[in-house]
């Protein structure tokens, strides 16, 4: 923790003095447009964005050490979660994927927290309630629906009262924001017309060369990671390998994600920083031989300089 924290604040600082943005990130997300017109304080946007970072790396250090679904001496997938979320970020540009990360990382655990017990109801409703939330800051969130649907039938045995809450979850969020903007008469069905123009608006994303061996180190890294997972299996746990298979749906989904308008290198690389964090991290850990993790390392911290040098308008 010590050193993730030096991390964030070398690299909040830096990103206050960059030059440009690599890429910029335009999504038609109701509560991200508000907010990113009406702070411009190059400050505020660095303060914002590494606040939440931080904040997220807690809740996921709560999932590795309470919920036990890596060893506890693994510490990688709170590194590389940061690593990956701070070569993402836009040092000009308030992040919706950031926030969203937030609230589906705190659904994660509620999630997690309801396996093998009695009284859940309450985990359930939060975790629903958090996930649904998310697709007001960015509407991509949306392809994490099913995914929960899907976790909640591998960690709990099938049970009609916890499906029914978990559905009362999903639309609360949508019944404050509806009332709300019925009273206000202001941007009423906002969850249908933003849905509408998701499925309407696919495309492919645009990739910026910069981001380019980045992207491509992650992809090789995780093709290991699946091929190491698969020939010596999820784990030595049930929860363990009920976790895994949770984050392979999660990956499967996020594919939807990368044809959703709008994206570009940065959104991808936040959109599975998740999944990837507990997979490639679990792949780093179960390396013996230390030169060779130091080695893919040293490769990704390259691919990352590549990116902060663009941002400096050094290459």
């Amino acid at each position: 923790m010590p050193y993730i924290s030096a991390l964030l604040l070398v690299c909040a600082g830096a990103s206050i003095f960059a030059a440009q943005n690599v890429e910029n990130s335009l999504f038609p997300n109701l509560f991200y447009n508000f907010f990113a017109k009406e702070i411009q304080s190059q400050y505020a946007k660095v303060l914002i964005n590494y606040g939440v970072l931080a904040i997220c790396l807690i809740i996921l250090n709560f999932i590795t050490l309470r919920q036990e679904i890596v060893e506890k001496q693994n510490f990688f997938p709170l590194f590389l979660f940061a690593v990956l979320n701070v070569a993402a970020i836009q040092p000009g540009q308030l992040n919706a994927q950031i926030l969203t990360n937030f609230f589906i990382l705190i659904s994660l655990y509620k999630i997690l927290k309801s396996y093998r017990e009695e009284f859940v109801l309450n985990e359930i409703f939060e975790s629903s309630f958090y996930i649904s939330l998310s697709a007001f800051i960015s509407f991509t969130a949306i392809i994490n629906f099913p995914v929960y649907f899907i976790a909640l039938s591998i960690l709990r045995p099938f049970n009609w009262k916890e499906w029914i809450v978990a559905l009362i979850g999903f639309l609360a969020p949508v019944f404050i924001y509806e009332s709300i903007a019925y009273l206000s008469n202001f941007n009423q069905w906002y969850f249908i017309k933003a849905a509408k123009m998701f499925f309407n608006d696919f495309k492919f994303p645009t990739f910026s060369e910069y981001y380019l061996p980045l992207v491509a180190i992650i992809v090789l890294l995780f093709i290991a990671a699946l091929f190491k997972m698969f020939s010596f299996g999820l784990g030595n746990t049930v929860k363990k390998q009920k976790a895994k298979t949770i984050f392979l749906w999660f990956t499967l989904f996020n594919i939807f994600g990368i044809l959703s308008g709008g994206m570009n290198s940065s959104e991808l690389i936040l959109i599975f920083s998740i999944p990837f964090a507990f997979i490639l991290g679990d792949f780093f850990y179960s390396i013996k031989q230390t030169k060779i993790s130091n080695t893919l390392l040293t490769l990704l911290f390259i691919c990352i300089l590549i990116v902060y040098l663009a941002s400096y308008n050094l290459i």
